[in-house]
This record gives C-alpha cells, structure tokens and sequence, in this order.
C-alpha cells in the first residue's frame, strides 16, 4: 500500500518535531541524511529473498568469524 504525499509531510514534520525536542539541529548532516532515508524506505519497493536455510546459516557464520 502505498500513502500519500500529505501522510509522508505529516511524518516527516512529527518525526522533526520529536528529533528537534532530543536536540538535533536541523543542519546537522548526518540527521538530514537519516531523515531523507528513512522517509525514502516508506516508498521505495522492496524485494525480499529468501535464502535456503544452510547458505543463511552459512553467511551468519562467515559475519560472525568476520567480526
């Protein structure tokens, strides 16, 4: 389902209010980038796959070694 513009400017500017009351600053870069992504994800498409159960087991395992 998708929402509608006015939704995602109703977000937007509640999720700011709330940032803006913790004390982020507008000009902070790293929270602009935050926001724009997190706003962004609500629309982009996604594609989820689903790995067979030994090769998730298998990439769990090289993160874990990895680390």
């Amino acid at each position: 389902m998708r929402e509608s513009p006015d939704s995602l400017r109703v977000l937007a500017r509640e999720r700011g209010r709330l940032l803006g009351e913790l004390g982020v600053s507008p000009e902070d870069a790293r929270w602009a980038r935050a926001e724009a992504d997190a706003i962004a994800s609500l629309v982009r498409p996604r594609l989820s796959v689903r790995l067979p159960r030994a090769l998730a087991a298998l990439l769990r395992r090289l993160r874990r070694f990895s680390r």
